[in-house]
């Protein structure tokens, strides 16, 4: 049996990992650490998120198309003042949708993947 004991990372594609990393800063607050970079040009990228990394990587490394990710969901503590802050940036998002465990939504990076808010409404 193999012991999984947490997500190392989650990396999502990108056609220009420097302006990506941007948007995520600017639009979620992420800091990301100093890129990876080849012949001027940052290939990798990565930030602390909780316990693990959420990461930026070109679309050759990874071999996915810029823009066919879908599967992040950041945590956040108040998924409506998120999605305000979001839409006061220009950022279009989906409805919030409202379930017995959680609230969330989601929006689409510059790229085209797709991240997703989650708001746990389950009591500690």
């Amino acid at each position: 049996m193999i012991e999984l004991k947490d997500i190392a990372f989650t990396a999502y594609p990108a056609a220009d990992v420097a302006s990506l990393a941007r948007f995520y800063k600017d639009s979620l607050g992420i800091e990301f650490a100093e890129p990876y970079i080849e012949n001027g040009v940052a290939l990798y990228c990565e930030a602390r998120v909780g316990s693990g990394y959420f990461s930026l990587m070109t679309s050759a490394w990874m071999g996915v198309a810029a823009g066919s990710c879908a599967s992040i969901a950041f945590e956040v503590a108040d998924i409506e003042a998120a999605f305000a802050t979001l839409r006061e940036r220009g950022i279009a998002t989906e409805e919030i949708h409202v379930t017995p465990v959680c609230k969330l939504g989601s929006f689409f990076d510059p790229e085209g993947n797709k991240v997703t808010l989650h708001e746990s409404t389950l009591a500690p």
